[in-house]
């Protein structure tokens, strides 16, 4: 990494390299507030679409299908055009998404987990979910609730793989795609799908 900038939008975790920076962009504040502190790890709350940073990026990460939850392609090509924009030439662009949501079908309500979270209720909360299938998305309705009230409910936009059209949208935003890797090795998760791209020099 060089003493640059890592930049992961949207992480759960991060690792980095001594004497390297990080920053790790989120729009939730409570998520950023979970990752561990560490030396060179700078939490920033900010929307991929407009990133407050300059170009001193030596690699940007997208990981865990979170381009899959930008709705419009103009949102897609907007993050995009930022990454590129904080990138250094020579520097490269990690997208980790997943083809799952493509086979997904549409299913009526079902409990998909339930267990015990004190710090919410003495009751188990269970979590219940129901998907909406459509061309090119699909919609998760989830709720969380407890035999005596539903304590949150929300719905989750995930946009097909095949609908991202992703190697296309890569080279319109200036980058050359060097690989696209099935699975996280060893035979790991192999529905995902992580694109490899390098800003020219």
């Amino acid at each position: 990494m060089g003493g640059g900038e890592t930049v992961p939008c949207t992480p759960t975790h991060t690792t980095h390299t001594r004497g390297s920076r990080v920053v790790a962009v989120d729009l939730s504040r409570r998520r950023l507030a979970r990752i561990p502190a560490a030396p060179g790890l700078h939490p920033l709350c900010a929307d991929m679409r407009r990133l407050p940073l300059s170009r001193t990026a030596d690699q940007v990460v997208i990981p865990y299908s979170t381009f899959q939850l930008l709705r419009t392609a103009e949102d897609r090509e907007r993050a995009l055009a930022e990454a590129v924009r904080i990138m250094r030439p020579g520097a490269t662009l990690h997208i980790d998404v997943s083809s799952n949501f493509d086979l997904r079908e549409s299913s009526d309500w079902q409990r998909v987990l339930s267990a015990s979270c004190e710090e919410v209720s003495r009751q188990p909360v269970e979590e219940w979910e129901r998907t909406r299938s459509h061309p090119d998305h699909i919609l998760i309705d989830k709720t969380f609730r407890t035999d005596e009230c539903v304590l949150l409910r929300f719905t989750e936009h995930w946009t097909h793989l095949r609908a991202l059209n992703l190697e296309a949208a890569l080279v319109r935003a200036g980058l050359t795609l060097e690989r696209v890797d099935h699975g996280y090795g060893g035979g790991a998760s192999p529905h995902r799908r992580i694109y490899h791209a390098r800003r020219p020099l």
